[in-house]
């Protein structure tokens, strides 16, 4: 008897491919493996999350136009002086003093109040842009760790269901024992109580794909349920080791932090013209009964501002002490995720430390294990039961470096994604899971 030991290599997926394609072509020709970067840039385009900060931009934008004009001239149209009493009550051409006016108001709005308020909505532009930045890094990573955790979920099902295709064989051969009298009735119902066992944690496993291949689907849609390439190497982001406070400030969170500085700062430029008054000319034509002259009036309306220190004053007050906030809360943000980036850059090594040790010492161990057991049982020294506990224990190990290697990816992906991706297509160097 040949008892396997699992392994997580890509060949199960391929071997199922390869059936399903000789029974169904048709099927092989429309349904190709997907990738992580490939299911990041499908993610990134259907996201409405990006989309509905873009719509913020250009609404921004706009705004930033509008800002920049003169507010609308106001046009009048009215009677004036019409007799209320006497001989000419009500009328509006017998008496000299009553008026048919017609006049135009404009405020001349300053240019330096108007190019603030332009600024302040560019700034709100720019804010917006930084915000849409935040979102397209979250859908990515998001769609990233979808992706990985189908991945590994489906390499732990395959490590399972090879692993009950051992223990059946380890079942035939405690019945064949039996037979030859050379083993007993207890183990083959060791066996097979090993199998059932086994069957649990297969269907768990079951759940886990569907699961993973659910959430795949909240980020893609439909193509969540093709089958997946080989995952990227697990490599730490380059910029991360050399990251400084300039490098920090392009961080998406960073960034967004910085732009509200931009934005308060901007308010605080308004609110600082807005302590000028701006006038407003009004030209106005009045006409008066046939017997009459016409009249021409201009008037010119100045704001007096009589309380400056409890109004204007206090409103920049306010807008500064928001200015000064935001640049205190951009450095809080700006220090704390350099510090997380740096934890999780240490985690990353030292999982990767771990992950290496586990390939080249734990595993090699567990499996000579597994073929000493069986070794000694083919030769009467041994029991099956032992060589159960061995190929169990080594199930176990194989399953926690598939759980270890899982979160390690996480934490790649939550480093490797932190800033968006323009086209979530730069080229990533695969590597197969290696034993």
């Amino acid at each position: 008897m040949h008892l396997r030991f699992p392994t997580m290599s890509g060949g199960r997926v391929a071997f199922a491919i390869t059936l399903l394609a000789a029974i169904h072509p048709a099927w092989a020709e429309s349904v190709s493996a997907l990738s992580l970067q490939e299911a990041v840039a499908l993610a990134s385009l259907r996201s409405t999350d990006a989309e509905t900060s873009r719509s913020a931009v250009q609404s921004a934008i706009e705004m930033a136009v509008a800002g920049k004009q003169l507010p609308d001239p106001i046009l009048k149209v009215g009677v004036n002086n019409v007799p209320a009493n006497g001989p000419d009550r009500f009328s509006l051409g017998t008496d000299s003093m009553t008026m048919r006016s017609i006049s135009l108001m404009q405020e001349f709005t300053r240019s330096a109040k108007r190019q603030a308020r332009a600024e302040r909505f560019e700034a709100e532009a720019s804010s917006a842009e930084a915000q849409r930045a935040v979102a397209l890094a979250t859908v990515q990573r998001g769609t990233a760790i979808a992706w990985l955790d189908r991945w590994y979920a489906e390499r732990a099902y395959g490590v399972l269901t090879e692993q009950a295709q051992s223990i059946k064989l380890m079942v035939d051969a405690a019945q064949a024992a039996y037979r030859g009298n050379r083993g007993s009735r207890a183990d083959i119902l060791a066996a097979e109580l090993e199998l059932q066992q086994l069957r649990d944690r297969e269907d768990e496993a079951r759940a886990a794909v569907a699961s993973s291949r659910a959430v795949l689907r909240r980020w893609i849609g439909e193509a969540a349920e093709q089958p997946l390439t080989e995952r990227p190497a697990l490599d730490a982001p380059t910029w991360l080791a050399s990251l400084d406070a300039a490098g920090a400030a392009q961080l998406p969170d960073v960034a967004a932090a910085e732009a509200q500085v931009g934005v308060a700062e901007a308010e605080s430029r308004v609110a600082r013209e807005n302590k000028v008054p701006d006038v407003s000319v009004e030209l106005m034509y009045s006409q008066r009964g046939p017997a009459y002259s016409n009249m021409v009036s201009l008037n010119v309306s100045l704001p007096v501002p009589w309380d400056q220190k409890n109004r204007q004053d206090r409103e920049l007050a306010s807008k500064l002490a928001q200015a000064n906030a935001a640049r205190a809360q951009a450095e809080s943000v700006r220090r704390g995720l350099i510090g997380q980036l740096r934890g999780k850059q240490a985690e990353l090594q030292l999982s990767q430390s771990r992950l290496e040790r586990s390939r080249n010492t734990t595993l090699p161990l567990a499996k000579a294990q597994t073929e000493a057991a069986l070794t000694a049982y083919r030769a009467s020294a041994g029991s099956l039961t032992a060589v159960a506990d061995a190929s169990r224990k080594a199930l176990n190990i194989s399953l926690e470096r598939l759980k270890l290697e899982a979160a390690t990816a996480r934490l790649w992906a939550e480093l490797t994604f932190l800033m968006p991706l323009p086209t979530a297509a730069q080229p990533m160097s695969p590597q197969g899971a290696q034993q």
